[in-house]
């Protein structure tokens, strides 16, 4: 076998594995589309602010999600607004002429808006806290500040 021959072969083996290769590949995630293995990533649950009523009585923990759900679907209209006027911003960076100083301030009003949804909802937490026994309000204090996730190796509160 001449060494232009071996070549050939050796790079016509190569594709076909390849190919092969992404072929395997491409089906398996198809695979799992289909059947719906859309689950989370092992680790991730629900937010920590819904996790804190764990700690809750039942019916309490019940009367805290039911206000979260409500708090957070008025925040919802204003985070997708949030995200709109900051993707035109980011739009507007190549707009001419170029004015630094008036960019700087549009997504320093836009960081402004996110935090003010975000502080409603937290506002809206203390209302409820304030409804609590003292109990039950240290539990909700505990689950609110139990420490998950962070670095690996990192000790959690328990």
């Amino acid at each position: 076998m001449s060494r232009r021959t071996l070549s050939i072969a050796l790079f016509a083996s190569l594709a076909l594995n390849l190919f092969l290769i992404g072929a395997v590949a491409g089906g398996l995630v198809v695979g799992q589309r289909v059947r719906g293995d859309d689950r989370p990533p092992a680790g991730r649950g629900p937010p920590p602010l819904w996790r804190a009523a764990d700690v809750l009585p039942p019916e309490q923990a019940r009367a805290y999600r039911e206000a979260l759900r409500d708090q957070g679907r008025a925040a919802r209209e204003e985070m997708h607004a949030v995200r709109a006027a900051r993707l035109a911003a980011w739009r507007a960076l190549g707009d001419e002429p170029f004015d630094a100083k008036a960019a700087k301030a549009r997504l320093a009003g836009i960081r402004a808006e996110e935090a003010a949804a975000r502080g409603r909802i937290e506002d809206g937490v203390v209302d409820f806290a304030d409804r609590l026994s003292p109990a039950d309000r240290a539990a909700l204090a505990r689950g609110l500040s139990a420490h998950r996730g962070g670095p690996p190796g990192e000790r959690r509160e328990r």
